[in-house]
């Protein structure tokens, strides 16, 4: 009995053992798998966390680099929310609408920096004379817009500029054309005044018809100038203030009002420039019948200074002036102050000093007067006077 009792108990004993090492085996088999799936999970992790980072790093390269190309962006970009409050700016846009804006209006911003509502072909115009180009995008995912601002102050200035420049060419090939038409005509002038010496006895009337005569010689020179200059080799010549003087004088004599004063100072009558006589002549003449523009009673003086090798012609006058506001663009072609004036005159003697490597110098003060130098090269002096002397010292 007790031998059967042992025996069975024998055999559950290994029956519990057997399945207790099944058991094991299960868990050791489990664990196994557990350990293969939390190391897979691990180089997952792993992976997606360098893929993150990655991706972090990309983003911050990408929003440092549109954050420089913003600040560097020559135009202007204003985010503007749902409301119409100004979000972000870039330096740019702060250049053209001033410091501070987020947190503002940009119906307000505009008002003020824009004062005249409405835009010129499409460009705005600021408070400072600025023009200014304005597109619009929508950013449709938060309901906001972006402006692009562009100053293209400069760029509408150069337009203007090539436009000048191409008015101008037109101008120089219609005066070449003009004065191969005008050569014929003239010459048959000459001809016939030519032949009227012969039968005038009076003599103011030869007076009156060897002026004429020299005046249309004087325009026969004038217009074979223009040839030579259309051609593009203006003649060069040493000429003498003297001689230079003497010409301007006839040819603004004939102009200067009654009352006006024109005084020309000879000193250095002897030295003279290297240049186009004709060119020089027509500048100065340019310069002082502007002053006689000016006023009824103004004193008008042409004189010379000497500094070191270079040599300047001065015409100054006691007229009003010239308003600092326009003093920058007295030069520009087409620009004038005058209702009448055409805006070449002082174009033209802007374009004769750069032509002989010299330059202009002007000075006005409102109420005092203007002074207009023209600045050449010396060519040297003269060997011998003319008889000119009390002409360069002065002419009322």
């Amino acid at each position: 009995m007790l031998d059967t009792t042992q025996s069975a108990q024998q055999g559950q004993l290994e029956k519990a053992f057997q399945a207790f090492n099944e058991l094991s085996g299960q868990l050791r088999d489990s664990y196994q798998v557990l350990e293969r799936r939390v190391a897979a999970l691990t180089a997952e992790l792993e992976t997606t966390r360098d893929a993150r980072e990655r991706e972090a790093r990309y983003a911050q390269s990408l929003a440092s680099r549109l954050e420089l190309l913003l600040a560097t962006l020559p135009a202007g970009v204003v985010v503007i929310d749902c409301n119409g409050v100004i979000q972000e700016t870039n330096p740019a846009a702060e250049r053209i609408l001033g410091n501070g804006l987020a947190g503002n209006s940009w119906q307000e911003v505009a008002a003020r920096v824009f004062p005249d509502q409405a835009p010129i072909s499409g460009e705005w115009l600021t408070d400072d004379g600025r023009r200014v180009s304005i597109l619009s995008s929508s950013l449709e995912a938060e309901k906001a817009r972006i402006l692009l601002l562009t100053d293209v102050t400069e760029t509408r200035a150069l337009e203007d500029l090539v436009n000048r420049n191409r008015r101008l060419s037109a101008m120089g090939e219609m005066a070449a054309s003009l004065a191969h038409q005008i050569r014929t005509p003239l010459a048959s002038s000459l001809l016939y005044f030519s032949q009227c010496r012969a039968h005038v006895h009076d003599d103011r009337g030869t007076e009156l018809l060897e002026n004429g005569i020299g005046g249309l010689h004087d325009l026969d020179k004038l217009v074979h100038d223009m040839l030579l200059f259309a051609r593009g080799h203006g003649p060069g010549e040493r000429v003498r203030i003297a001689d230079l003087f003497a010409d301007v004088y006839r040819a603004t004599i004939a102009v200067k009002p009654p009352k006006a004063h024109l005084v020309i100072d000879g000193t250095d009558s002897l030295l003279e420039v290297q240049g186009n006589r004709t060119a020089l002549v027509a500048a100065l003449t340019n310069l002082i019948s502007n002053a006689f523009e000016a006023a009824d009673e103004v004193v008008v003086s042409l004189n010379t200074e000497v500094r070191g090798n270079r040599v300047e012609l001065r015409v100054e006058d006691n007229g009003p002036g010239i308003a600092p506001g326009v003093q920058s663009r007295v030069f520009e072609p087409f620009f004038s102050t005058r209702p009448a004036g055409t805006g070449l005159g002082l174009a033209v003697v802007k374009t004769v000093a750069e032509a002989h490597g010299g330059s202009l110098d002007l000075n006005s003060v409102v109420d005092e007067g203007t002074s207009v130098a023209i600045e050449l090269s010396a060519a040297g002096q003269a060997d011998a006077p003319r008889d000119i002397d009390s002409l360069v010292r002065g002419a009322a």
